[in-house]
């Protein structure tokens, strides 16, 4: 019941809601003033993840993004591979700080880093964050890196008050107001059961929760199961039925309430009796067998009718019609017959040559030789301006939907390099490129309807592909990155 309660109930569609944007306003207020290390915090349910990814799509008017995920098989290396293959398109592991490697690469406007399920990460890599933030601002270099955790954990990383040192900026997710957690309850709700939850049981069902748009999800789910599994175990309404009992309804149990198990019973006295008359013919198979010839030699042969009688009669020879006899062909005879039949194979084929020759009008070698002639072309003057063709997919990016999302892959920073990537990791056929005002390339993968569908999508790619974590990204900051002005 569980599971067909999850085939009705779906989560509603992805848009930045005005509790949700005050958080994000927040990450854009912190990443643009200051160099910080940011600890985006909540319990589960809270929205982290989406939150992260609704900034990211925001952030990357103004910066570099990349975007990872942290789990129990993370190392400090594949950490950094990641961060380094989506900033600048680099994928060789080293065993380099993360702030050393971003120095020896071209320089960024900004960088912004956003870690998700930081409670995963070694504690040695959340110390080389921390050193990253601090020297590259010390270079003039920009960097804003972003862990969303969970809020124990995060507290638990602020540096003790005693140590005197800057500690990361706390930002804690806020619940839904209480107008977004109805629309969110009213978008979840199938639309057969919109009508059986009026506005005063759906704020009864909100005031036993916090209000996140997980827990949300997540306790609509449990009530919708709970009261699908109620009607199921309901017991049906009793029907009227005669009380008496004919034979055919007696079974081998004398608790059977219905007649059910007495049709099962004579369907299975029927299949023994069967049975045993086969078992019994299959053990005296001989004597029945030598009665049956008996029986069939003495029976007399049935006298067919004159008219099938005089068909079966074979004909005598002397009605049958006498087929015409040939004789066999000989050199002789085929000196007999006439020239313009023994005619050779080669006089036959020149003959045939010259009569297609003769029947070809000449007329139509001349078109054809008309209709080769090459087209004048126009002056050069004359010639419209033709509209230049931006490389690679760049164009058709920019006539997409930008209501759309796609997989942001990697952003490579030159030519080469991208034609290399694309051959190592088998990506030619199944993506696309577009080139960015700066002149970056990024490599784009597919064309979802929905943010949910685009993170479904990861799946289709090659797994180690899969391992680098593309984030999805709409089609909207991809037409901005190729049509907006490159900032000095």
């Amino acid at each position: 019941m569980h599971a067909m309660a999850q085939q009705h109930i779906v989560a509603a569609p992805v848009k930045v809601k005005n509790s949700q944007q005050q958080i994000i306003d927040q990450l854009h207020q912190q990443c643009q003033q200051n160099d910080a290390l940011i600890m985006l915090h909540g319990g589960d349910g809270y929205g982290k993840t989406t939150i992260a990814e609704l900034f990211l799509e925001q952030a990357s008017d103004y910066a570099e993004c990349a975007f990872v995920t942290a789990n129990e098989r993370s190392t400090v290396d594949r950490l950094r591979a990641q961060i380094l293959n989506q900033l600048f398109g680099t994928i060789s592991l080293s065993d380099e700080t993360l702030s050393r490697q971003i120095q020896r690469q071209q320089p960024l406007r900004h960088a912004v880093i956003v870690i998700d399920n930081g409670q995963q990460l070694p504690d040695s890599f959340l110390a080389e964050c921390v050193a990253t933030v601090s020297q590259l601002s010390a270079i003039g270099q920009r960097v804003s890196i972003i862990i969303a955790a969970d809020s124990r954990w995060a507290y638990q990383q602020k540096p003790a008050p005693h140590l005197r040192l800057q500690g990361p900026v706390m930002l804690e997710i806020q619940p839904l107001s209480k107008d977004e957690q109805v629309r969110l309850v009213q978008a979840l709700l199938p639309d057969r059961l919109k009508r059986l939850w009026s506005l005063d049981r759906i704020q009864q069902f909100l005031s036993t929760i916090n209000g996140y748009p997980g827990e949300i999800q997540q306790r609509l789910q449990l009530a919708l199961a709970t009261q699908a599994q109620r009607y199921k175990d309901a017991p049906a309404e009793p029907q009227e039925h005669d009380d008496s009992i004919s034979e055919d309804d007696v079974t081998l149990s004398d608790n059977a309430p219905t007649g059910g198990r007495s049709i099962k019973l004579r369907y299975i006295i029927a299949c023994a009796l069967a049975l045993s008359v086969v078992m019994g013919a299959y053990l005296n198979r001989q004597p029945l067998l030598d009665w049956w010839q008996a029986q069939t030699a003495s029976e007399p042969e049935p006298q067919q009718p004159v008219a099938q009688q005089t068909a079966a009669e074979p004909q005598p020879e002397a009605e049958r019609p006498e087929l015409p006899k040939f004789e066999p062909l000989t050199q002789q005879t085929l000196e007999l017959m006439p020239a313009d039949l023994a005619i050779s194979y080669r006089d036959a084929l020149s003959d045939l040559n010259r009569v297609a020759a003769a029947e070809n009008d000449p007329r139509e070698l001349d078109v054809a030789l008309i209709k080769q002639q090459p087209v004048a072309q126009p002056n050069e003057a004359e010639a419209p301006v033709a509209t230049p063709k931006l490389p690679y997919q760049t164009d058709d990016i920019a006539a997409r939907d930008p209501q759309r999302f796609g997989l942001q892959i990697a952003v490579i920073s030159t030519e080469a390099l991208l034609g290399e990537f694309r051959s190592d990791y088998q990506l030619a056929e199944i993506t696309e490129v577009y080139q960015r005002n700066d002149g970056r390339f990024v490599i784009s993968y597919g064309n979802f309807d929905s943010l949910q569908q685009a993170r479904a999508g990861v799946a289709q790619l090659p797994e180690a592909v899969q391992q680098m974590e593309p984030w999805a990204k709409s089609f909207a900051a991809m037409q901005a990155e190729i049509n907006q002005p490159e900032q000095e």
